[in-house]
């Protein structure tokens, strides 16, 4: 087993998705890896959907999904019509960074849903309900520790968390700019070649009504 982890939150996620792009698009059915694991809801199981997509058509994900959201900024704010300006830390800059990011990036493996991991999410989320943010439980439970709370990782683990966000695309997308992370740890997260299994949780935040803990392994086996 390879102690390499990486963990990573975004505070806020700041865009919101245009109206024409909630329609969804011809893509390949085995990418939906979650459709059946019942433990997972329906925003959850599209959070892996859209890490799928992502993952295995990078310029294609870029085409569809991100690239028009250029023109809703003015300078750091981002205005889309009929929603309230929000500020962002950088501007267009990252979203541009990431455009050109995802024209480059090669096909990648996609995600198989693990349960395990998605237990190991739930835990942060049932433990942030209350307030807090971070990846470390108010009783000391590192990513790391409630991975292996309920399987057994190899090759390597990480962990993403996004606040504010009430969609898939959104969650995803937002990991992909990370606005205000000088290292784009959690687009590298996403677009990490050594993944191959996934969990997510999403639940109520009392400061950003919503987070999302994604965690991740190279492999990944339940208990």
């Amino acid at each position: 087993m390879q102690n390499i982890l990486a963990f990573f939150l975004t505070t806020l996620f700041w865009i919101a998705i245009p109206e024409k792009q909630a329609i969804e698009k011809d893509w390949p059915a085995e990418l939906n890896t979650a459709k059946d694991a019942s433990y997972l809801n329906q925003l959850e199981q599209e959070v892996i959907l859209e890490l799928n997509k992502v993952r295995s058509n990078p310029k294609r994900y870029s085409e569809e999904y991100i690239e028009e959201l250029i023109t809703a900024f003015n300078g750091n704010l981002y205005i889309y019509p009929g929603q309230d300006p929000v500020r962002s830390k950088e501007g267009v800059r990252p979203l541009m960074e990431c455009i050109q990011v995802l024209r480059n990036t090669k096909s990648l493996p996609i995600l198989n849903p693990a349960e395990g991991l998605a237990k190991a999410s739930r835990i942060l989320v049932n433990d942030q309900q209350f307030g807090g943010i971070g990846h470390i439980t108010r009783n000391g439970l590192t990513p790391q520790k409630r991975i292996e709370k309920y399987g057994k990782w190899d090759i390597n683990s990480g962990e993403d968390i996004t606040y504010g966000s009430f969609e898939a695309r959104q969650i995803v997308i937002a990991l992909l700019i990370d606005d205000g992370v000088p290292d784009r740890a959690h687009r590298k997260n996403v677009l990490n070649p050594l993944y191959r299994f996934a969990g997510v949780a999403y639940g109520k935040h009392p400061s950003y009504q919503s987070m999302c803990v994604i965690d991740y392994a190279g492999d990944y086996k339940n208990k």
